[in-house]
């Protein structure tokens, strides 16, 4: 049978005291204190009406289950001192976890998390929360059915569990599809690990799967699930314990953080597998899929595929070719994969850094000893050439308005720099305009010797994320990531992300988040550090929060990275592109020419066939 909570009771009075206690205005800000709802569950953003305000009952109940069985609890309304239960109208927002049948909700099996409950008559409103919490069981495979009996016995520590991954106080979107724990088991064998939110405490036990120099579990997409569901918005408390299956001794860890966002991640990201020579792709939008190829040597008909860029919208694709350069650079459509034109090959017109705007309609390419300007579809040359000279890796901002680009104290051009490279590199800011041509170039960041390079625009357009080496800016062991506003100001020195040196490529998810009220930037980059206990020296994409109210005030938010999942380990991967929308190449059942291996045609688009 499920248990229920119930805590907190409100009245009128203390929810007019509330409102007193605002004034005249209640926006919140970023940096804010959350503001948690009264009694009843009221949350200050959603007012009342014109009418009376309603008190819904119970007052914020917790449901526990065992998420197995469906559940009934029957509410009351009351108008002041009046009981008009029957008369209102009740709905939940969030009807996954259920649905009224007039005073009574009826809870749906396995479902966790916490949501309003609206009580209305007329132009009369209230509501209350209600947290459904899971209580579950999970005995993974290898594990003795009765598992749970064995983690009863007395402290011993030398079978206390080290956990390796996550890394504590990480922040995980809630579709990342797969979350693998990580740990180094010391004298234990068998293992519980607990997460605990305000809406889920789960048990799994489960043998050491060797990994490296430690343990693995990967969790089942069920409980994956679960994990996900429960944590949404949350934090969670992260525990092990250690012990044996002949019982004796056990031993524990400290609780640690972790915690999930609001929002789910949306749009896709293209990356260079670089041991594979090609660009790979992972779309947000599907479930449970490995990255899957998207344009390598084969389509390229046996050209080593390189760096690459991408429009925000995810229409278009520019691709290098035969990479080091001065190389080929071939642009996309990118559903289609059909080729608009190519930059080069030559010494002087080759191009190893791009950048499209937004829309796809410009195209900034690194030739000519500088930035050029092309037409994002047909490839033809706006302007002189270069537009600005001696001027590489650029970015343009979500508006189109503003580039930022890479620029040493000498003279770039080929063959005296032949992979377009930087030395001691300052970065500038530059206008854009709607013709194709630039502005007068401003200082951002100038070099003291160090060097600054691959600089990218948020999606807000408002911070400029960019690497610092002392020297190398392809894969430089001693790289920093690095944010600064992009009016100019302080570098931020991202602490969290450069504890372990070694961090290239920096690019931001194109969206915008929310957790506990503050506004959330995730920004990625490709790194060599090791993952878990699982180690490896190939390079990684590796992806991180930053509140964007931490990054106003100069400071880092403080969150570790984590592994990107869908990447293989046995790949060196970089210059992860993020994209508002996969674009995909449309598809019948009667002409699937447009599909590549491994696709399939599924409501007129050719999607990866997931295993």
């Amino acid at each position: 049978m499920p248990t229920f909570t119930r805590f907190g009771r409100t009245t009128i009075a203390s929810w007019l005291l509330g409102l007193a206690l605002l004034g005249g205005c209640s926006v919140l800000r970023d940096g804010d204190t959350d503001v948690v709802g009264a009694g009843n569950g009221r949350l200050p953003e959603d007012p009342p009406g014109m009418g009376a305000l309603l008190t819904v009952l119970p007052a914020d109940p917790v449901v526990t289950s065992d998420g197995k069985s469906p559940f009934q609890l029957d509410f009351k309304v009351l108008r002041g001192a009046e009981d008009i239960t029957g008369q209102a109208h009740l709905s939940i927002d969030d009807e996954r976890l259920g649905h009224f049948e007039g005073m009574t909700f009826h809870g749906n099996p396995g479902q966790a998390g916490k949501s309003i409950v609206r009580a209305q008559l007329g132009e009369d409103r209230g509501q209350t929360t209600l947290t459904v919490r899971l209580q579950v069981v999970v005995i993974a495979p290898g594990a003795p059915a009765d598992s749970p009996s064995k983690f009863g016995g007395p402290n011993y520590s030398k079978r206390t569990p080290e956990i390796a991954y996550p890394p504590a106080g990480a922040l995980v979107p809630p579709n990342i599809n797969e979350l693998e724990f990580q740990w180094r088991p010391n004298e234990a064998t068998l293992f519980e690990l607990n997460l605990v939110s305000d809406s889920l405490d789960l048990r799994i036990y489960t043998p050491c799967t060797k990994a490296g120099d430690g343990c693995a579990l990967l969790p089942d997409e069920k409980t994956t699930a679960l994990i996900m569901q429960g944590g949404r918005g949350q934090k969670m408390a992260l525990s092990m314990r250690g012990a044996a299956p002949d019982g004796g001794g056990v031993g524990s860890t400290a609780k640690q953080a972790l915690s999930f966002s609001e929002n789910d991640m949306k749009g896709g990201l293209y990356y260079w597998a670089a041991s594979i020579g090609g660009i790979a792709r992972y779309d947000f939008g599907l479930r449970g899929q490995k990255a899957e190829a998207y344009y390598g040597p084969v389509r390229a008909v046996g050209v080593c595929v390189g760096c690459h860029a991408m429009s925000r919208n995810g229409k278009r694709i520019a691709v290098g070719m035969n990479i080091p350069g001065p190389a080929m650079m071939r642009a996309l459509d990118t559903g289609t994969r059909t080729k608009l034109f190519e930059v080069g090959p030559g010494v002087i017109a080759g191009s190893n850094f791009q950048a499209f705007t937004s829309d796809g309609k410009y195209l900034l390419t690194t030739e000519y000893g500088g930035l050029a300007v092309r037409d994002g579809t047909s490839g033809m040359l706006t302007g002189k050439n270069p537009s600005l000279a001696n001027a590489t890796m650029p970015d343009v901002s979500p508006d189109g308005k503003t580039v930022v680009f890479a620029r040493s104290p000498t003279l770039c051009i080929p063959p005296l720099c032949p992979n377009l490279s930087t030395e001691k590199a300052s970065l500038f800011t530059v206008s854009f305009n709607a013709d194709g041509t630039f502005g007068n170039p401003t200082e951002l960041v100038k070099s003291a010797g160090e060097n600054n390079y691959y600089p990218a625009i948020s999606p807000d357009g408002r911070f400029v994320m960019f690497n610092r080496a002392a020297g190398d800016s392809y894969d430089a062991m001693d790289a920093k990531v690095m944010v600064i506003p992009v009016g100019g100001g302080t570098p931020i020195d991202l602490t969290s992300v450069n504890t372990i040196a070694g961090n290239s490529w920096p690019k931001w998810s194109p969206f915008v988040h929310r957790f506990k009220g503050k506004s959330i930037l995730w920004l990625s980059f490709s790194s060599r550090r090791p993952y878990g206990v699982r180690g490896g020296t190939n390079a990684q994409i590796w992806m991180v929060p930053v509140e964007i109210n931490s990054l106003e005030k100069g400071l880092d938010s403080g969150y570790p990275p984590l592994r990107l999942p869908f990447q293989e380990l046995n790949t060196g991967n970089h210059i992860a592109q993020w994209v508002e929308q996969v674009d995909r190449a449309p598809c019948s059942v009667t002409d699937m020419s447009g599909c590549g291996m491994g696709e399939r045609c599924t409501d007129g688009y050719c999607v990866p066939v997931i295993q």
